[in-house]
Order: structure tokens, then sequence, then C-alpha cells
């Protein structure tokens, strides 16, 4: 159980309450970013929003070259965000859901009903949208999170035989959601567990993946084809709405086996990131994918998050204030201290 331990703290740090009170501080150049980064998400090419540790949001309408900064009044992380239009919802430990209606200008706290510890948080539309985290959460909401509903994992979900004797299906730590349209979407946690939806989350089936390694990261092109990634430099894909999931072969870093952290394909374009450096990028829709050379005082880092757009622009987060900007086959670090 120590293993399970440790990939639940990977990227938290147990604190006080979040509040609601938002203050804004200075913008701040990203190469002056020191707070870890989560995850990340865009609404433009210019503007979008990163989370991070220390209770602190940040926002930039620059494309990454200067953010301002939010502190919730909190030194707990926030470790997911999504946006859709002007609405933003973040998540983080102790079952916190903070949301905004107008592009971050005013926030309030949503009533989660849970303590759990979330660790992702997507909507597909304004109004639908899903958090999963610790011994099996998945909270779902058709209300813009006004309400959110605790939604059971089905109890027939395998494990492996060994896990199975001490850890209950329905305990499984989740840490990935991605939807693929509003009613088909997957999830997906420890011990290669990947759940998949074709009523917007309402019930959920057990897909194989066949791998027994914690999942991270998914992403969905479209309700048949999408990718997981985890630890042990594991990435799946499958082109039949997991009805397969295919081990794909991914190039490491001679001597290397590091863990994925999150994935993101969308047009011809993906990438994903992970561990010391670890990148990967690919230009024919997910079939194939390359190693990003990355400078040697990178390696030292990892990277958390990743969002795209269809045209191959996109944003990593990472390691103490690091954000790269990508462009198709591209990256560009927006801070010269890694």
């Amino acid at each position: 159980m120590r293993m399970r331990l440790t990939y639940l703290l990977i990227f938290l740090v147990l604190n006080c309450f979040f509040s609601a009170t938002m203050i804004a501080q200075a913008s701040v150049p990203a190469g002056e970013l020191r707070q870890n980064l989560f995850s990340v998400c865009f609404k433009s090419a210019r503007e979008g929003w990163a989370v991070g540790d220390l209770g602190r949001i940040f926002h930039t309408v620059d494309g990454g070259q200067n953010w301002r900064i939010y502190s919730a009044g909190t030194k707990r992380p926030f470790v997911a965000v999504s946006c859709v239009g002007d609405k933003l919802w973040v998540a983080g430990q102790g079952g916190q859901i903070a949301f905004s209606p107008d592009g971050g200008l005013n926030w309030r706290m949503q009533p989660s009903g849970t303590n759990r510890h979330l660790l992702d948080i997507q909507f597909a539309s304004p109004h639908r949208g899903l958090t999963v985290g610790d011994f099996g959460t998945v909270l779902r909401t058709e209300d813009s999170g006004d309400t959110w509903t605790q939604i059971p994992l089905p109890e027939n979900i395998e494990l492996p035989p060994d896990i199975a004797e001490v850890v209950q299906p329905g305990d499984v730590i989740l840490y990935s959601i991605a939807f693929a349209d509003e009613n088909h979407v997957w999830i997906a946690g420890e011990f290669g567990v990947i759940l998949f939806s074709q009523d917007g989350g309402l019930t959920w089936q057990q897909q194989k993946s066949g791998v027994e390694t914690t999942i991270f990261g998914l992403s969905a092109l479209d309700n048949q084809r999408a990718w997981a990634v985890g630890m042990e430099g594991v990435m799946l894909a499958t082109e039949d709405g997991g009805a397969t999931w295919m081990r794909q072969s991914v190039p490491m870093p001679k001597g290397f086996v590091l863990p994925l952290y999150d994935i993101a394909v969308r047009g011809i374009f993906g990438w994903a990131v992970g561990n010391s450096g670890l990148l990967l990028y690919s230009q024919d829709a997910g079939k194939s994918w390359k190693l990003y050379d990355i400078p040697v005082r990178m390696a030292g880092s990892w990277f958390r998050g990743v969002t795209l757009f269809p045209d191959g622009r996109g944003y990593v987060v990472g390691a103490r204030g690091l954000v790269l900007s990508l462009d198709r086959d591209k990256m560009t670090a927006l801070k010269e201290n890694y």
C-alpha cells in the first residue's frame, strides 16, 4: 500500500483548507514563476489558465509570456483545471471545487459532497462535467457544478489477483478523465483500470487495458480513438472505442524507462509529457511517436499537464513554474531557468 500512497502524493502536499477568496497579484513574466504547475487549459491560443501548488491560479492573455497570479488563501495545491468558454473550474484536495462563471473575475466554492481528494476535473459542455479522485470517487454534474452527484463504480471491476486481496474495487484511485463528446467518456487510474461510459458518466463499464500499472493521463480524439499513459513508459491506444487497447511502442531516453503523466492528441498532432524532461510528439494523429530532444539542463524537471489545439499549437506546464509553448513539432521554453 506504500506504493499507492506514493502515487497519490506525487503532486499533492497536505496543508489547510481552500478559501473562496481570490486575491490577484501583479502580473509576472513566465521566467519568474516558481510554483509547481499541475494542469493547464487554454480557451484561445493566447488566453489560458494553469493551477499549481500553494493554492495559486495563474492567468495569461499573451500566450504564456506573462501571468497574473491569484491566491485562494490556501497553501494546498490545486491539481486540475477545466475551461469551457468563460466558465472555469479548479479542483484539488478535500473535495474542494472552485468555479468562475466569468473568466476568473469572480469565484465561488461549489459543494461537492465529498472530502476525498479530487485529481482531475473535465467538462464536455458548459453544463456537463465530471471530477474523479481517490478511493473510487466519481462526481457528475448537469448544472455547471451547482450540484454534484456521486456515481458508484461497477461492482465487478477486475483487479490484479495480488491487489484484489488488499484493495476493494471501489477504492481504486482515479487520475484522469477524457470526454470524446458529451456522452462518450473515459476515466482511468490505478492498476491499469480503464472505465468507459456511453451516457455521459451515469454508468460505467470496465475495459481491459492489458496492463497493471497506474494510468495518469487520457486523451480522446473521438468516440473511437483514445490514448492512455502512465507508469513505466506505458502508452495505450484504441481505435474501436476501447473494445481493444493496444500498447504502443514509444521511445525513451537511453537507459531510462520513465513515467508518462499526460497526453493530448488533436487533429494530426500529439504531445505526451512525463518525468525527467520526457517529451514525445506525434505528427500522424498518435500512430507513432518521436522523442523530443530537450536541453540537458531541463532533464531534471517533470512535466505534468498538456493542452493542444487542432492546429498543433499548445502548452505544457510542470515543475517550478515551467511553461512550454508548442507549435506542431517544436517546443519553446518560456523561462530560461529550469
